[in-house]
């Protein structure tokens, strides 16, 4: 715990973003930045699938959560999942261990429309929905790997991942069940105490296992399956369920690996490096994988930061709106006790 707070402040923020890329330097300066140029190049005319792909594994999550909502998900307007998944987004990626980050901003924005119980209580049980998910598809990864006579101890990873994320997953959901998280957290952070009780209320009532929240996060895996075998072919030609499930095997254990590293940087790099036999390309094939992923998931960051410069928060504009509306009742208001005076 000590050691994401270390990770979360600024220093160790910038520390761990050094780090991430300084490895993705190390691996590219080791294979050639021509050789690797040249397979980024091959895929640049695939490059908008791959966004239009990244932005439908956001939607599902954003789905995923809604589904966390219950009854009250259909109070939200639909513009604002839009805007919190996006902000929520450009957060994950550059925080480390950024999904807690990301999950408590986006039910900050949308705690209005909720209530603050039900959104806090969504946020902590998404961690646990993400987990789960996260085994649920590394189980065919880690089949579909070993089936390609890929190195013993890839197929291994990627079970031990999903055994590991699986157990995780259960304890939180049956933490928040059973400890009242909500009091606990009160107690130590100022701003919680207000709701703490509301978000234990909210997840004891809750059914334990969320299965619409798990599916919709599967269906997220299922698209970023379809990701990296798109990749896959334009890279190599290579095209198929096993190597596509392969890929995202090596990246979940990367992304594992390197959880406190903002956007896992270098983290995957190098764990797609490493496998790169098991995928029967190159090290610079492999690794652009990787890469170019990661400049989807940096374009989608971009927008995200510019969201809240562009795009006004719910509750600026209702005041705007409020401020029009008095200004109109004003100016009725002086007509009504000035009849001449609008024709002088």
């Amino acid at each position: 715990m000590r050691i994401v707070e270390v990770a979360r402040s600024t220093p160790g923020r910038i520390a761990a973003a050094i780090c991430g890329l300084g490895a993705v330097v190390f691996i590219l300066r080791n294979i050639g930045w021509h050789t690797v140029g040249h397979a980024i190049h091959e895929c640049a005319a695939y490059f908008p699938a791959v966004l239009a792909l990244e932005i439908m594994i956001l939607a599902c999550s954003t789905l995923s959560l809604r589904a966390l909502y219950g009854d009250a998900a259909t109070r939200v307007p639909p513009r604002q999942y839009v805007r919190a998944a996006l902000v929520g987004y450009a957060i994950q990626g550059l925080f480390p261990a950024g999904r807690a980050a990301a999950e408590a901003a986006r039910a900050t924005m949308l705690a209005k429309w909720v209530g603050a119980g039900r959104a806090g209580a969504a946020a902590a049980r998404m961690q646990a929905v993400v987990l789960l998910a996260n085994a649920v598809i590394s189980v065919p990864a880690a089949v579909a790997t070993a089936l390609l006579g890929a190195p013993s101890w890839l197929p291994i990873a990627i079970a031990a991942n999903a055994a590991f994320t699986a157990a995780l997953g259960v304890t939180v959901l049956l933490l928040g069940r059973h400890v009242r998280v909500g009091t606990w957290l009160g107690k130590r952070i100022k701003r919680v105490r207000s709701f703490g009780a509301d978000v234990d209320a909210v997840l004891e009532r809750e059914p334990i296992v969320p299965m619409r929240a798990i599916g919709w996060e599967v269906a997220g895996r299922c698209v970023q399956v379809v990701q990296h075998g798109l990749l896959l072919y334009c890279i190599s030609g290579v095209f198929g369920l096993g190597p596509s499930l392969s890929a995202e095997g090596i990246h979940l254990v990367g992304a594992a690996i390197g959880d406190l590293i903002p956007a896992q940087i270098g983290a995957i790099e190098g764990n797609f490096t490493l496998a790169a036999s098991a995928l029967s390309l190159s090290a610079a094939s492999a690794v652009s994988i990787a890469l170019i992923v990661h400049l989807a998931q940096l374009t989608w960051v971009i927008v995200g930061l510019v969201v809240p410069l562009v795009w006004p928060a719910a509750a600026r504009l209702l005041d705007r709106a409020d401020k029009r509306e008095h200004r109109v009742l004003a100016v009725l208001e002086l007509e009504r006790d000035e009849p001449g005076r609008g024709r002088q």
